[in-house]
């Protein structure tokens, strides 16, 4: 697990609102607290949609809204002149970038899509201070931890490569 402070608030903000760097995460849950408390369960409810969209839900394994699609809320929820008070937003990589770097990265450590079921990055922002956290969660105990240590070694190449200014703590 990796817990980094971001040091340019003001700028990891604008992408995360305004620009695409985050969009192609899964957006599990988020909770804003300005003037009252807005909390969003990112889980698509299958019964609103029809049958062809569920069928494309349940070819990818999507299970949470992409955080493109639900950016808009939030944007409208933080935006203004004051700062939030609060937020959380728990984000997750989708199951077939999952699956990717299983593929790619990791032949021979002891995981694979049935033993991961969730790789997550994890923003809050309380304080005037706003973390960054990585998590992994499995469906069962794996000694080996070379796949935790690789998703942090992409998240942080991940914020590299969007300029993205952090410390590690």
């Amino acid at each position: 697990m990796l817990a980094l402070k971001i040091i340019d608030i003001r700028e990891f903000m604008n992408q995360l609102l305004i620009g695409t760097t985050f969009d192609a995460f899964e957006m599990v849950e988020a909770d804003i607290t300005t003037f009252n408390t807005f909390s969003i369960d990112g889980k698509l409810k299958k019964d609103f949609f029809d049958t062809d969209t569920l069928e494309m839900f349940e070819q990818n394994g999507t299970v949470y809204s992409l955080w493109k699609e639900l950016k808009p809320y939030c944007y409208s929820i933080i935006r203004g002149k004051r700062t939030p008070l609060y937020f959380k937003i728990v984000f997750q990589l989708p199951p077939r970038q999952i699956h990717a770097i299983l593929r790619t990265q990791n032949k021979n450590a002891a995981y694979s899509t049935d033993v991961i079921s969730g790789m997550f990055l994890n923003l809050q922002y309380k304080n005037n201070e706003l973390l960054c956290t990585t998590g992994i969660a499995l469906r069962t105990f794996v000694p080996d931890k070379t796949f935790q240590h690789q998703w942090d070694a992409a998240v942080l190449d991940f914020l590299r490569r969007n300029h993205i200014i952090f410390e590690q703590m």
